[in-house]
């Protein structure tokens, strides 16, 4: 169950009657329709796979809908982009975005951003929202897209169309694989454009509404999550092959924040910790995802997810229970138990970081 059934939660007469085929499911319910008016999605992009999957999921009651672009409606879009018409040509796309999604459902709550997104802006955006649904045809998007998606734990429907064949994924999903596992940043991947390579229209329909069925899943909590696999789907022969995505051990996200004498004041080594273990008088705590932690964690270690250690009540937890402890931070990647580091840091809660 991805969300929880919260009693805040209400349908009017016209809802009722508007989700009745969904009511009727087993897998959706009342319960599940709730889950789906309680459910944020974020779309970067609003081109021709944000098209149809904003449709379906306006229509089946997501509750609120974000939409990132700074573009305007050119003709080269219609074909593929359903969104528009002739009449839109010169708009912003997501005013136009906006009062569609208002026309389909009056109930969704819309949130525009017209700017491109970037390692500035993206934290400040997708922090507010559950799932992220990428629809970008650049590579440089998508890395932003997977790095935010990492600090913030939020889940990222990554999907591409290039000609008459369509990618998606989903990263970052209870500790899978993020999109650098599948394109390392270290490949140097050249950005190709609809317009230059040309795409069939109706294939962009076709992966739109996969990552649409994707995060409807996700928030019922029901079905395979195509979590740790690229499913590639060509139109001219109806083939969909699976392809199985190895995760890397260590993340290499280097946070931008930090300097190097950051990185280095209070990292220690094997040696050190196994000496601070000798001793009894540690404390280590994994600051990984709930579902990481379980698959392989080291023994005696304590589970704080980073989502929680910036909690009032977590702080003062680790300053009471760790009281003349050695405090150590640790995590499978760098990136998490720096942050995790500065929180503490901020605190005035001393302790040491240990990444294996």
């Amino acid at each position: 169950m991805f969300y929880p059934i919260s009693t805040d939660i209400r349908f009017s007469e016209l809802e009722y009657k508007k989700y009745a085929c969904h009511l009727t499911l087993d897998k959706v319910g009342n319960h599940g329709q709730k889950r789906l008016k309680a459910a944020k999605i974020l779309f970067v992009g609003a081109g021709g796979l944000a098209a149809s999957s904003i449709i379906y999921l306006a229509s089946c009651g997501v509750g609120c809908l974000g939409i990132i672009d700074n573009d305007k409606v050119c003709y080269s879009n219609l074909h593929r982009q359903i969104l528009y018409s002739y009449k839109d040509v010169g708009k912003l796309k997501v005013d136009v975005v906006r009062y569609k999604i208002k026309e389909i459902n009056p109930q969704c709550y819309v949130n525009t951003y017209s700017l491109i997104l970037n390692t500035e802006n993206s934290g400040d955006i997708i922090k507010n929202y559950d799932i992220v649904i990428d629809t970008t045809d650049n590579f440089k998007s998508r890395y932003v897209i997977s790095r935010s998606c990492y600090l913030y734990h939020k889940i990222h429907i990554y999907g591409a169309v290039k000609s008459f064949e369509g990618h998606i994924s989903v990263f970052n999903y209870k500790g899978g694989p993020l999109y650098s596992d599948l394109y390392p940043q270290n490949l140097k991947l050249i950005n190709k454009d609809c317009e230059r390579f040309g795409v069939l229209g109706i294939l962009t329909g076709i992966i739109g509404i996969l990552q649409a069925i994707e995060s409807i899943k996700i928030i019922l909590g029901t079905g395979n999550i195509l979590s740790g696999y690229l499913l590639v789907y060509n139109i001219l022969d109806g083939s969909c092959k699976k392809s199985k995505i190895c995760t890397k051990k260590t993340k290499n996200f280097i946070p931008y924040s930090f300097s190097n004498n950051w990185l280095s004041f209070n990292s220690i080594n094997h040696n050190d910790l196994s000496l601070m273990i000798k001793s009894s008088n540690v404390i280590l705590i994994d600051v990984r995802q709930a579902e990481e932690f379980i698959k392989y964690h080291v023994s005696k270690s304590i589970n704080i997810p980073l989502k929680n250690i910036r909690f009032r009540k977590t702080i003062h937890f680790i300053s009471v229970y760790c009281i003349n402890k050695n405090i150590v931070i640790y995590c499978y990647d760098s990136l998490r138990s720096y942050i995790a580091s500065r929180i503490l840091y901020k605190n005035h809660i001393n302790h040491y970081i240990f990444n294996i």
